[in-house]
């Protein structure tokens, strides 16, 4: 809200008003003429204007002008000393527009606020909101689908409740309590779609051709994986059994590799499992196909590969359920590293926990120790990169012994790596707390810094939040979680110290005093002194002398 007025007076009045009823939960700036006013909304929305209609300069009326221009759906509130009808119908007129006298009290104005804080919130619809929720998310359908279903190949699998659920919003026509043949294509050359342009419009040719021929047959989904590779996720019809090769596959991939070299001229490989998997086995499955597509011999141009029939059984053991989900894991660390950098040294422990807490005997055997030294590459990575980022290492060096970062033999086994790793993240997010709670405190002083410094001008909410580049909502919220109170309060309470010393050891005229410590109108710094010390500053001058 934009608070605008000629008399200084008025206008701090209604700001130290209006802050105290926090229920209103606005960001207030002030301005004492229609130019200044104007200078400030470039700075930000103004949402609320509330402004004397009779200024000299530029009047109330122009000024609205001006600001509805910029700002469409403002709310004004004109203020007047004056019962002119002539003002009342030329400014309802506008429309979205109140009109309160000054004569009419406090509540009448924080009424006519409340009015249009209540329009603003109504003036799209319920039925908008979600008209224009559900347009949007027809249109960005695609994207969540290839995301939520990226996602399940990282290995963050719902339970069928929720993955149901999911489907359904997300128009998936599988059925996640079925299992699911997993279909990989790889698009050999890009031809004549090489332009990074044109390579979207491909992938969806190839969706639809793929359409064309397989969902008369079979239920599908189709989403690109990366950046040259197709995933088909398939199951029959209701009603209707198949089982991978049983399916008729071949003949219909090879009329889709066949169309998308007559009508796109591009080549296309594809490879497809021996058999339906689990929801929980598709990613490995994907891994299997693209070492199929990468590996096996011919002149790798589209090629047509069925996996050979069990494959997909030979390490369907609990344990290799349980070395598919310890990978899926490592896809994870994006959470780890925000827990870090938050300082949420409590979240980062119990997730790494949660994501590394394994039993010992994955890596009892020859294959299991090179799991193992997998594993350690990617931690060792991952906190190197970290560190390294921001400038970590010969900081801490000392505290983390940095050098087990890099040598898996400095472990004595698994859980003694798992416990270094998850040590040092601890030591990491504890570290960045301490700093940011060190920033927050620096960036305070440096507001208070400020503050006394320039305690004769006007301290705004907006400029201290430009200091330390901040909005002003946000620092206001900071500033009072951080200090107790608001900073008004802060303000208010350090021209009252100055004001009182000022009193105490000078004859200086009280007006001049008031002007000494940012507030122009007298009789505003006379009812704030009296509000925060219950004298006037009189009366507490005279109760000052010896």
């Amino acid at each position: 809200m934009l608070v605008v007025d000629d008399e200084p007076y008025a206008v701090d009045y209604l700001v130290e008003a209006l802050d105290e009823l926090p229920d209103l939960n606005l960001t207030i700036n002030k301005a004492y003429s229609g130019k200044e006013a104007l200078a400030k909304i470039d700075k930000g929305r103004v949402d609320i204007l509330l402004t004397d209609i009779r200024m000299p300069g530029m009047n109330g009326m122009e000024l609205a002008d001006e600001i509805l221009q910029r700002w469409p759906r403002c709310r004004v509130i004109f203020l007047t000393g004056y019962d002119d009808f002539e003002y009342v119908q030329s400014a309802l007129r506008k429309g979205g527009v109140d009109y309160v006298l000054k004569s009419e009290g406090d509540e009448v104005i924080v009424s006519a606020i409340e009015k249009s804080i209540l329009d603003i919130k109504n003036e799209i619809s319920e039925e908008q909101v979600i008209q224009n929720a559900r347009e949007q998310l027809f249109m960005a359908l695609p994207s969540l689908r290839r995301d939520y279903l990226l996602q399940m190949l990282e290995g963050e699998v719902d339970p069928p409740s929720i993955m149901e659920k999911r489907f359904q919003e997300l128009g998936i026509d599988l059925d996640p309590s079925v299992p699911v043949l997993v279909v990989l294509g790889r698009i050999d050359d890009w031809g004549k779609f090489a332009a990074p342009a044109n390579r979207t419009l491909l992938f969806f040719s190839i969706f639809n051709i793929a359409d064309e021929y397989l969902r008369p047959e079979v239920r599908l989904v189709a989403f690109q994986y990366d950046r040259t590779r197709i995933v088909w996720l398939v199951q029959p019809h209701q009603g209707r059994g198949g089982q991978g090769a049983e399916w008729p596959f071949p003949s219909y991939i090879e009329r889709i590799q066949m169309s998308c070299q007559r009508l796109l001229t591009i080549p296309l490989s594809v490879a497809v499992a021996s058999e339906a998997s689990a929801w929980e086995l598709v990613s490995s499955r994907v891994e299997a196909l693209k070492l199929q597509l990468t590996f096996r011999m011919g002149t790798g141009e589209e090629m047509l590969i069925t996996e050979p029939a069990g494959e997909g059984r030979k390490q369907s053991s609990r344990l290799y359920i349980e070395i598919e989900k310890l990978r899926s894991r490592l896809n994870r660390f994006d959470l780890l590293e925000h827990y870090m950098d938050s300082g949420k040294k409590e979240d980062f422990t119990s997730l790494f926990h949660e994501l590394f807490t394994v039993e010992a005997t994955l890596f009892a055997d020859g294959e299991g120790r090179w799991l193992g030294l997998e594993l350690f590459s990617h931690l060792s990575a991952f906190f190197l990169s970290y560190m390294n980022k921001r400038r970590l290492l010969e900081e801490l060096d000392s505290t983390v012994q940095a050098e087990k970062i890099l040598r898996p033999d400095d472990h004595a086994g698994w859980h003694e790596m798992i416990a270094y790793f998850c040590n040092l993240g601890a030591v990491l997010a504890d570290y960045n707390g301490r700093k940011q709670v060190e920033r927050t405190h620096e960036m305070i002083a440096k507001v208070h810094d400020y503050i006394h410094q320039f305690l004769h001008e006007e301290l705004s909410l907006s400029k201290l939040a430009e200091l330390v580049y901040f909005s002003p909502p946000y620092f206001s919220r900071l500033y009072k979680q951080m200090t107790g109170q608001g900073v008004l309060e802060y303000i208010n309470e350090t021209r009252i110290n100055k004001a009182k010393l000022l009193l105490k050891t000078t004859d200086r005229k009280i007006h001049e005093i008031a002007a000494e410590v940012g507030l122009e109108s007298a009789p505003y710094f006379t009812r704030l002194f009296r509000k925060k010390t219950g004298l006037t500053p009189q009366e507490y001058r005279d109760g000052s002398k010896p």
